[in-house]
């Protein structure tokens, strides 16, 4: 897979300019704050799990305000790309204040189970934007039939760059599982708790159980 397929999947999100129903931030696009430290560290990110050749790819629902909105990489936060060795800003991820990163709760529990069982999987979401509720930018909300849809079409091409087998995708959270179960493939797609709201434990147990 050559580097410029993945600069040609990014700027496909960078340009989309699908009209939703319901507020959406494509947090990509350039007409949106922080659209150059999103493209950069996505594109860092994806190149570098290019080279690590992942077995496993998870799928969140949809970027958190306070991780992917400004980081640009799912189930991840500005504090985890200073903080995490995976990342690092000497290593050209950009957050907007590296003495004041933004941290989220489930990032933090996700990486810190990577981390701990050393195995690091693509990371990815049934809907790549940031899906808000109305008039609140500083929100999230849980993605909807047609961003799902919408969301089906680019995991076609993620799937397709790192050609990972169907056995081997996870959905966290049931989102993420009604997404996958729309291919074929995918009818008895494995799933695990999403990390948020109390399912710190039952993630954790979940991506063990599959990862090791």
């Amino acid at each position: 897979m050559a580097e410029n397929c993945i600069d040609s999947f990014i700027n496909k999100l960078r340009d989309c300019d699908y009209s939703f129903s319901q507020p959406v931030e494509n947090i990509y696009s350039r007409n949106v704050e922080g659209n150059v430290n999103t493209f950069n560290n996505l594109r860092l990110y994806l190149n570098k799990m290019k080279d690590i050749k992942p077995k496993y790819l998870l799928i969140g629902e949809a970027p958190g305000y306070n991780g992917c909105r400004w980081s640009g990489i799912p189930f991840v936060s500005e504090r985890i790309l200073r903080d995490n060795n995976f990342f690092g800003l000497e290593n050209g991820y950009k957050v907007r204040n590296d003495n004041k990163p933004q941290s989220e709760a489930s990032a933090t529990i996700v990486w810190n189970c990577l981390n701990e069982i050393g195995i690091f999987p693509l990371i990815w979401n049934a809907f790549p934007f940031h899906p808000y509720q109305k008039e609140k930018t500083k929100s999230n909300r849980t993605p909807n039939k047609e961003e799902l849809v919408f969301g089906k079409d680019v995991l076609k091409d993620i799937l397709q760059l790192f050609n990972i087998e169907p056995t081997n995708v996870i959905a966290v959270g049931k989102k993420a599982k009604e997404s996958l179960e729309t291919f074929p493939e995918f009818e008895t797609i494995k799933c695990i708790r999403h990390p948020a709201n109390g399912g710190k434990a039952d993630f954790v147990k979940g991506l063990k159980t599959y990862l090791i």
